[in-house]
């Protein structure tokens, strides 16, 4: 005869299973789920324990607990370790997607940016007013090259909760992570030099090294990142001059590099004295923020150079990023001069505004939750409406889903057809030059979970159901 708990978890998988409880649904507060059901407080905590190891629910902090749905019991393949160095340039069918996504996505499964409904319009636009008034002559003017002080401290501070030896005059205000990047590896590289990429990669990153000049290096990365052991041969055999990673909720896998990778890395940089670019465009959504510090905040002796930008979690149009250096920054200085001379000097003063009014934080904390729970919803929609062996990412925090299609389904064949629908995505073999990814896709969510979101998944299912039978 089973515990009560058993008994009580058993009735909640029942309801999961006839989709009367879905994925993202709250669930009672122990003690009244204890009321509801006429039974202690220690009896209720097992039956959500145990919900929990079957992967059933989550806990959210200060939210309660949630479905997390029935998970899928395929997990994303593991690819080999070969490394492959790109010869041929697929840049052009990757702007063109891109292009599409902008013009044509009237749903947002293919966004890069959040909608405007989940990001605090309402305190910037205070901000951009309050700044404007109160530094009216410099608001007007080019502004310092390096970007204004007060943001430049600000984020200096953020970066120091996250275990960053940094301070203002190492960091360069930058348009945008991207910017950053590139800037970064034009200063650590020279045009011929091979660049080493985790795989699959944003496609945006791809391009910019194309045009660069730079030749690409793509390491295979799964849920988890890429294999470590091979890693360390190439940076042993200098197979690459520099090497482009993100340690969090890294787009598109969603994965999360453990504490002894990330240090690992910045051992290599250090030992070989080859720069690591770290890209933590979304490190600051990341769900559970324990352990979630960047390579930047172990010991690399200057070769790890540090990325990020507010584009994802705050305004994407105020196109505000940064570079972090010891020692770079005044070469860095130099060649932002001769691209573009500095940044927008409102969009920097109404930044440092908001920043110091310490909303931010409270911000990043509902927006995670906010997230992470449609992540569930739109992983629970993938699986309920694609074909059989369809496998989904578990991403650690962002707003993307990796979907493996199952064969002999191509990404392409699907979006040929969804496009005309008004429904974007982005096929897998944006994301490699290697045309490695043909089979799979990356899906956002973007804004809260709603019928029109769940008509689009099921129209994407319809079509690579129909594809299958042919």
């Amino acid at each position: 005869m089973a515990f009560k708990y058993q008994q009580l978890a058993q009735q909640v998988v029942t309801e999961i299973q006839a989709d009367k409880l879905k994925a993202g649904d709250p669930l009672p507060a122990l003690r009244k789920f204890a009321r509801l059901h006429q039974v202690s407080l220690a009896t209720a905590s097992q039956t959500y324990e145990w919900l929990q190891r079957q992967g059933l629910i989550v806990a959210k902090a200060q939210s309660g607990f949630y479905i997390k749905g029935q998970p899928s019991t395929l997990p994303l393949s593991t690819p080999g370790p070969k490394s492959i160095c790109i010869e041929h340039d697929p840049s052009d069918v990757i702007f063109d997607i891109m292009q599409n996504a902008l013009t044509h996505d009237r749903i947002g499964l293919s966004s890069g940016f959040l909608d405007e409904s989940l990001r605090p319009s309402v305190a910037l636009q205070r901000s951009i007013k309050r700044s404007a008034r109160l530094a009216n002559i410099t608001a007007n003017s080019y502004g310092h090259t390096q970007g204004d002080i007060k943001l430049r401290r600000v984020i200096a501070e953020q970066m120091r909760e996250r275990f960053c030896l940094v301070n203002q005059d190492e960091i360069l205000i930058t348009n945008g992570c991207l910017e950053a990047v590139n800037l970064a590896v034009q200063q650590v590289t020279l045009a011929g030099d091979t660049v080493a990429i985790f795989t699959p990669c944003y496609s945006g990153l791809l391009t910019a090294l194309q045009y660069a000049n730079r030749k690409i290096l793509e390491i295979p990365c799964d849920s988890e990142g890429p294999d470590m052991q091979h890693v360390a041969l190439l940076f042993s055999q200098k197979k690459f001059s520099c090497l482009i990673i993100s340690a969090i909720a890294a787009n598109p896998l969603g994965f999360n590099l453990s504490h002894q990778h990330k240090k690992q890395l910045a051992a290599l940089a250090k030992q070989h004295q080859i720069y690591i670019i770290e890209d933590d465009t979304f490190g600051s959504l990341a769900y559970q923020t324990q352990d979630t510090g960047p390579v930047y905040a172990y010991e690399h002796h200057g070769f790890v150079v540090y990325c990020s930008s507010f584009s994802k979690d705050l305004n994407p149009s105020m196109r505000i990023g940064w570079i972090a250096s010891g020692s770079l920054i005044p070469t860095l200085m130099r060649r932002k001069v001769s691209m573009n001379i500095t940044c927008n000097m409102p969009c920097q003063l109404a930044m440092a505004d908001y920043l110091l009014s310490e909303s931010y934080p409270a911000h990043l904390r509902k927006l995670r939750n906010i997230l992470q729970l449609q992540i569930m919803k739109l992983q629970a929609s993938v699986l309920k409406y694609f074909p059989s062996g369809t496998r989904v990412s578990e991403p650690k925090g962002g707003f993307f889903i990796w979907v493996e299609l199952p064969q002999p389904l191509l990404a392409m064949d699907i979006y040929q057809q969804s496009v005309q629908l008004g429904i974007c995505f982005m096929p897998g073999h944006t994301f490699s030059m290697s045309g490695q990814y043909d089979h799979c896709l990356r899906l956002s969510v973007i804004r809260l979970w709603d019928e029109s979101l769940s008509n689009a998944v099921s129209q994407l299912g319809q079509i690579a159901h129909a594809l299958m039978q042919k």
